[in-house]
């Protein structure tokens, strides 16, 4: 059983294809889980599109040291004991120029699945925080379910996500306007 995420995800809405759709295929949101280093990717597709599996990619932008095995508790639409059979980096991605980490190519589903509506994984890398994450790419299926529709394409943000001050920087902004303000009264009342 995966760690239940323990901050406000950052999450990337998939606006961009190429393949001409307009508006949103789905979303991807990246959590920490409160585990040092581990973050869970969610990707939500809406209806009429799935994550393509088989030959599939999910690329990522922004953290540094992910490997082949960063890796673990991948599922789709339920479906465990996956894994990806291709890692790679520096993959140029359509449209969308060139993520330096791709994992690709889901394998160990039952025969005949090869989309999912939702998919799930961990990722695991020496300080890797959901900040850290600027841009994700999906292979993604027109069709919903586990059957790929007539045509695939990748989708991505198309830009970064505004970023999310973390607990610690919003403390000491207030810290610093408490010390600020003390001294404006102080200089009011002397």
């Amino acid at each position: 059983m995966a760690p239940l995420a323990s901050a406000t995800p950052v999450v990337f809405n998939l606006t961009a294809n190429n393949l001409g759709i307009s508006g949103s295929i789905g979303t991807v949101s990246i959590a920490n889980t409160g585990v040092s280093g581990q973050v869970m990717v969610t990707i939500q597709m809406n209806a009429g599109f799935s994550v393509k599996l088989n030959g599939g990619d999910i690329a990522f932008n922004g953290p540094t040291g992910l490997t082949a095995g960063s890796v673990s508790a991948l599922t789709a639409d339920g479906l465990t004991g996956l894994s990806f059979n291709n890692f790679r980096t520096t993959q140029n991605i359509s449209q969308f120029g060139t993520f330096a980490f791709d994992f690709a190519n889901v394998k160990g589903q039952p025969g005949g699945v090869v989309s999912a509506d939702t998919v799930t994984f961990l990722l695991t890398a020496n300080g890797l925080d959901q900040s850290q994450i600027t841009n994700v790419a999906i292979h993604f299926c027109t069709a919903s379910g586990s059957n790929c529709g007539p045509l695939t394409g990748f989708g991505s943000t198309g830009n970064s996500p505004p970023p999310v001050p973390e607990p610690g920087t919003l403390g000491l902004l207030g810290t610093g306007l408490v010390g600020l303000a003390g001294l404006v009264r102080r200089r009011l009342f002397s």
